[in-house]
């Protein structure tokens, strides 16, 4: 029985392994917070539905929070990347421009210009 659990339960969390190791540069944070969520989401989801099945409260519970808790983990990861790329779409900026900073003499303060995107 425990055996059946554990070949489950495996292949989830090789799963979680990969998607983690998938989140490369750039934006590796935001990435790797997002799969962790997915993850939770997915695997909240179907604990949720095995402890209602089953009737049992406190699986069904355990499922909910994990599900809440991949939710909240996809959506600040997507707060976390429009924060990363804020200035990559600028409005002030035509779309084949990019908002670039200029640095700034010591004690200046650095402002952003739109520039020719840098393209491949």
């Amino acid at each position: 029985m425990r055996f059946r659990r554990l070949a489950r339960v495996a292949p989830l969390l090789a799963l979680a392994g990969l998607l983690g190791a998938g989140c490369a540069r750039p934006y590796a944070g935001p990435k790797t917070l997002a799969a962790l969520g997915a993850v939770l989401l997915a695997g909240g989801g179907a604990t949720w539905v095995a402890g209602q099945r089953g009737d049992r409260d406190n699986v069904a519970v355990t499922g909910m929070v994990g599900t809440a808790l991949g939710a909240a983990a996809v959506l600040a990861a997507g707060g976390w990347l429009a924060v990363g790329v804020a200035c990559t779409e600028d409005i002030d900026c035509p779309r084949n421009e990019e908002c670039r900073e200029i640095p700034a003499q010591p004690a200046g303060y650095p402002y952003r210009q739109c520039m020719p995107r840098q393209g491949p």
